[in-house]
């Protein structure tokens, strides 16, 4: 058996931890740039950071710009001053960061031992998540593809828009028999991205594939992948994305430079929620 993954890709996130402490984070820093500091695929970047941390760079940005605030306000400093050292534009962002963080205001940290403690603890640098048990993983040798498809930029929920115009166009110009398959490759994680910044490629796969006014051939390399099932509603697939993903650092295995897709194996509008399978394709360095 490989040995983990877990301390290499540790390694990795601690690069970026350490980067962020030391960064001015009056702007919100490049996913490519920190991606680079990791030495990792920006398109897997953030869904393993949040693994190993247990947070999303968002959340880390709002620690650390609080965590240079709370000397100023344990010191009686002003609430200005605060404000600078943590790098908001104004008090009010400091104040409504504040009272998320901790239901108070930065007046009442200023002067109240106990909201200090409580910022303090909320404030400590996360530690690596611990090995679970290792998950059997699939590994499977998949064939290149040349897919249709269309980029939707929104809403995952709404994604049945983005497949409808996708078989309306390729359809009017073949036969429903060319359909091979259907595909998806999520850029993003519903779940902690907002809508209007989701990216995700509906695709799927036909005799000859060639680009048709807004459809665009999109190629995916085979090669190795590690493979898991996941069935039930499709919107519900992302937990299974980072089960497969922990499952394959934990095997030893090093994730590849390349998208991750999805297989849907049944057609929602056919079959039940609880019936409908997809499989997740993670690549995999061989």
């Amino acid at each position: 058996m490989k040995p983990s993954q877990r301390p290499l890709y540790a390694q990795k996130i601690d690069r970026v931890l350490r980067h962020l402490e030391a960064a001015d984070l009056s702007e919100i820093p490049n996913n490519e740039a920190l991606a680079a500091v990791a030495a990792m695929s920006a398109y897997h970047f953030q869904r393993i950071y949040r693994l190993m941390t247990g947070e999303t760079l968002g959340d880390t940005i709002k620690r650390i710009r609080l965590a240079r605030a709370l000397p100023e306000l344990v010191a009686q400093a002003s609430v200005s001053e605060a404000t600078g050292a943590a790098g908001y534009a104004t008090s009010q962002a400091l104040a409504r960061a504040l009272k998320a963080a901790t239901g108070h205001t930065a007046s009442d940290i200023r002067c109240n031992a106990e909201a200090q403690a409580r910022l303090e603890e909320t404030l400590r640098r996360p530690t690596f998540t611990d090995t679970p048990p290792p998950t059997p993983v699939e590994i499977v040798t998949a064939e290149p593809l040349r897919l249709m498809a269309v980029r939707n930029v929104g809403a995952y929920a709404e994604l049945n828009a983005a497949y409808n115009h996708l078989f309306e166009i390729v359809f009017s110009k073949w036969a429903m028999a060319a359909l091979q398959g259907l595909y998806g490759l999520p850029s993003d994680d519903p779940r902690f991205v907002a809508d209007a910044d989701c990216v995700f490629e509906a695709a799927i796969a036909i005799d000859d594939p060639t680009p048709l006014e807004d459809i665009h051939v999109l190629e995916i390399a085979g090669g190795y992948y590690a493979r898991q099932r996941h069935q039930g509603n499709f919107d519900h697939i992302y937990p299974a994305i980072d089960a497969l993903y922990e499952a394959v650092i934990d095997a030893g295995h090093q994730i590849a430079d390349r998208p991750l897709y999805l297989h849907y194996l049944d057609d929602p509008e056919e079959v039940a929620e609880a019936d409908q399978r997809a499989d997740i394709y993670l690549p995999l360095i061989s």
